[in-house]
């Protein structure tokens, strides 16, 4: 069973894949600005970066340092020699490994994120509630990528593609909500205690390589598998679950992490990004839902 913590408890590393474009530093700005509100005792990030000219990194440095409270630090690791650009999304894992799990580890979460997900305090206390209970059933709690379409003024579904029939998902009740392992749980974020990192340390999916094996899936994508496809329990999906909203019929809003450019909903030539997030469940029609029950 995972170790239940309260916020202020808790201490964060934080890596962010950042490859340098001008137009996207806002996207970055904001990531930060959401985890400087994160109420908890310490919280380091660190951005890894490709290699950019010295006076860009110090401009960034100076950005972003002014936005951050002083339980908060913001750091750059510039990643040369890469073998292709998309390896900077796995430039982090040594953290993981190194400085994360390392006996004399200040830190209690470690947080993976792609520079223009924005991740809130909400999205972080939903995990450290949920973490517990889904321990239980070998499951994880997880996330789920949001967008704003200006075309159809509403919210819609990053990478769901079809609604899903609520009668085909198996359930976990867990307080208010119905906890589901869906069809397509990439999010581009994953986050770790000591016992998952530890665990994730030791499977496929943290090799480059060996990742490939685990998921047909691009180099970046696989970067932010964390352990969704590892030792998955019999009859889920995957381990990584999300709380559905009996009453909306719709993912809870704990989960949602806004994928700030938009850029899939308004794409006309993208299927990603186009199911809004009222219709991401089909009610059930009077077919029986294997369900598992368990206490708040």
């Amino acid at each position: 069973m995972a170790e239940s913590r309260m916020p202020g408890d808790c201490s964060l590393l934080v890596a962010i894949t950042f490859h340098f474009v001008p137009q996207r530093v806002v996207y970055l700005l904001d990531v930060v600005r959401a985890l400087a509100d994160f109420a908890v005792r310490r919280i380091d990030i660190r951005v890894m970066i490709n290699d950019v000219p010295d006076d860009a990194l110090g401009k960034l440095r100076e950005i972003l340092a002014g936005t951050l409270p002083r339980h908060a630090s913001v750091t750059f690791q510039r990643c040369r020699d890469l073998a292709h650009p998309f390896e900077l999304a796995w430039a982090h894992k040594p953290l993981i490994q190194d400085v994360f799990l390392r006996p004399e580890s200040p830190y209690t979460h470690f947080v993976y994120l792609e520079d223009d997900m924005r991740f809130g305090f909400a999205n972080f206390r939903y995990f450290l509630e949920a973490r517990p209970a889904l321990a239980g059933f070998g499951l994880i709690p997880s996330f789920v990528r949001v967008e704003y379409s200006i075309e159809g003024q509403e919210m819609r579904c990053t990478d769901v593609q079809r609604a899903m029939p609520f009668e085909q998902l198996r359930t976990i009740e867990l307080g208010p909500y119905l906890f589901v392992t869906h069809r397509n749980p990439y999010c581009a974020i994953y986050v770790l205690d000591h016992g998952l990192a530890a665990e994730y340390v030791g499977t496929a999916s943290f090799g480059l390589a060996t990742s490939a094996e685990v998921r047909s899936v691009g180099t970046r994508e696989r970067s932010a598998m964390g352990l969704c496809w590892e030792n998955v329990p019999p009859g889920f999906r995957s381990r990584y679950a999300i709380p559905i909203d009996p009453a909306r019929m719709t993912a809870a809003a704990e989960c949602w992490v806004p994928h700030l450019p938009n850029n899939y909903s308004d794409r006309a030539r993208s299927a990603s990004g186009k199911l809004a997030m009222r219709n991401l469940v089909v009610p059930a029609s009077g077919t029986a839902v294997m369900a598992s029950r368990a206490n708040a």
